[in-house]
């Protein structure tokens, strides 16, 4: 009777979700479920019941038969929470159903009693005996439903961000791991250790009624499924371009009405492009196959190629192809857009006569945008350059070795600093005139440049103060293009018109080499110039202190 009254609560349960809500995906698919749980506690009490052996015989082998049919619905049932149920439309689905239907039709069939017979010894309180195969059954019971706990395990996981996904996927998970727990316990009491019990125990029709009252009151709390499942439909065939979309086998998963109506294709039918052919004959198809035959070597390329459709109307469409991916670039499938371009191109011409309007605009507006771009520049290279000697200025310089001693600092590359400052500039200036010692300044200044390469950089410190920077140098490097550059310019002679005789000054020069960066504790690429600058500073004071016309390194005071 605990059979029977199980029977009753699952049929009121299933009435209860039939009559106080709307039918729908999620329903339908719950019930197949419910449905089975329902026959199972239903034939094993009427084979508990039945007067006549026979009939109890066949009802035991009808109630595996809905056994064998609970572990494909879990399957199912699984599919559909993980919003995969386009899968159940394939072929592969269709073969993996396959064991199941060879499953019920070697139990009713029941070759030779290899699944079950009745027991001949009328002193056993075992009616029946279990025959030799009947363990695969069971095995591939377990496998389906092992099947689905691993499924709706890995989406659980894989919806860390998604909690509605999370929740659906869970009570799923609860619902039919009761069930296989149950069933394992009444395999193992009601099975292999039954001489030890003397009767049979419904566990397995306790926990089917356990798992249907806790999935049935979550399905009649959640229809999000449906939700979404109705939402994805309107919104693909309201919108006005075709969406094809296919595994990587190249089977069809989804279409919208647009395609439906162009091609001859079902959902799960795999793409041939040979039908494509003949519905769209008028079509350049060997550069369109030139392409679609690049994705054998490049699958993640993305397409595009136009079709000419004849029916129901003539129709030019831009077609889009782009590779799906998951997880670590793992290739999915594709999708192909189909876009009407039929009103553009009669757009064309018309448009083509306002382009020819319009190209005389713009070609006045690209003028315009030319000389305001070398405006730009003009202004761009006046922010960096010292006006009087055309080398950087101190501000571009400060904001240039903050960014590149930020990767020196990351990568522990040397560079170097070089301070210089004219000696005794004022005496000139009084001597000659403050015009003659700017131009003095200025042939100070091209002469140092031309001896740099493009890597360095040259800038104004401040009056006669320059800054020189050199990557990439070794200390006994820079100190050698130190001393030619004081040399260059001790030997070079300056001549100005005004001036009888010609100028020659000399340079006083501190130097600061960085290639050991375990004296610096800093990172801050700001703080670290400073430090630098500041050496090179006390370098160029020293030299001057000593006499001027001279190099002091300070490279040695940080190696």
């Amino acid at each position: 009777m605990i059979d029977f009254s199980i029977f009753l609560v699952l049929l009121g349960t299933l009435l209860f979700l039939i009559f106080s809500k709307t039918i729908s995906i999620l329903n339908r698919v719950y019930s197949s479920l419910h449905l089975a749980f329902m026959f199972w506690a239903l034939l094993q009490f009427a084979a508990g019941t039945a007067n006549s052996m026979e009939y109890r015989f066949l009802f035991i082998k009808l109630s595996y038969v809905a056994l064998s049919a609970l572990g494909a619905g879990a399957l199912v049932f699984t599919y559909h929470i993980i919003n995969r149920s386009s899968f159940l439309k394939s072929t592969s689905f269709k073969m993996l159903l396959l064991p199941v239907i060879a499953a019920v039709v070697f139990i009713l069939w029941n070759p030779n009693n290899w699944f079950l017979t009745l027991n001949d010894n009328p002193l056993s309180e075992k009616q029946f005996v279990y025959g030799q195969y009947f363990g695969f059954v069971i095995a591939l019971l377990l496998m389906y439903v092992t099947g689905s706990v691993m499924l709706l395990i890995k989406y659980y996981f894989q919806s860390k961000q998604d909690s509605m996904a999370r929740h659906v996927s869970r009570f799923a998970l609860i619902g039919i791991g009761i069930v296989f727990l149950f069933g394992c316990f009444d395999l193992i009491m009601n099975i292999i250790y039954l001489d030890w019990l003397n009767q049979y125990v419904p566990i397995l029709s306790i926990g089917m009624l356990l798992a249907a009252l806790y999935m049935s009151i979550n399905v009649h709390r959640i229809n999000v499924l449906d939700m979404i499942s109705i939402a994805q439909r309107d919104v693909m065939n309201t919108i006005s371009v075709g969406i094809l979309v296919l595994d990587r086998d190249g089977h069809i998963v989804e279409m919208n009405q647009l395609v439906d109506h162009i091609f001859p294709f079902d959902i799960g039918e795999k793409f041939d492009l040979g039908k494509v052919k003949q519905q769209l004959p008028n079509n350049d198809w060997s550069s369109i196959e030139a392409k679609l035959k690049l994705r054998e070597h490049e699958p993640l390329i993305k397409l595009e190629f136009q079709w000419l459709t004849n029916e129901p109307e003539p129709r030019h469409l831009l077609v889009q192809s782009f590779p799906i991916v998951g997880r670590q670039e793992k290739l999915m499938g594709y999708m192909f857009t189909l876009q009407d371009l039929t009103e553009v191109n009669n757009l064309a011409d018309s448009l083509k006569r306002q382009n020819a309007l319009l190209q005389q605009r713009n070609n006045e507006l690209i003028k315009t945008q030319e000389e305001l771009y070398e405006a730009n520049k003009k202004l761009e290279i006046i922010a960096i350059t010292d006006a009087l000697t055309q080398c950087y200025n101190r501000r571009y310089l400060m904001q240039f070795l903050e960014q590149e001693l930020h990767k020196h600092i990351a990568e522990k590359r040397p560079f170097t600093i070089i301070i210089f400052d004219l000696d005794y500039f004022k005496l000139i200036n009084d001597a000659y005139g403050h015009l003659n010692g700017d131009i003095v300044l200025v042939h100070t200044a091209r002469k140092v440049n031309s001896m740099l390469s493009s890597k360095d950089r040259l800038a104004r410190y401040g009056g006669e103060e320059f800054i020189i920077y050199l990557p990439e140098l070794s200390a006994a490097e820079a100190h050698q293009k130190a001393e030619e550059i004081k040399n260059e310019i001790e030997n070079h002679q300056i001549w100005i018109e005004d001036v009888q005789d010609h100028i020659s000054v000399t340079i006083s020069v501190g130097i600061v080499t960085v290639d050991n960066y375990q004296e610096f504790k800093c990172t801050d690429s700001k703080v670290f110039l400073q430090e630098v600058m500041n050496l090179a500073d006390t370098a160029l004071y020293e030299a001057k202190y000593k006499g001027r016309n001279l190099i002091v390194n300070r490279s040695s005071a940080i190696s």
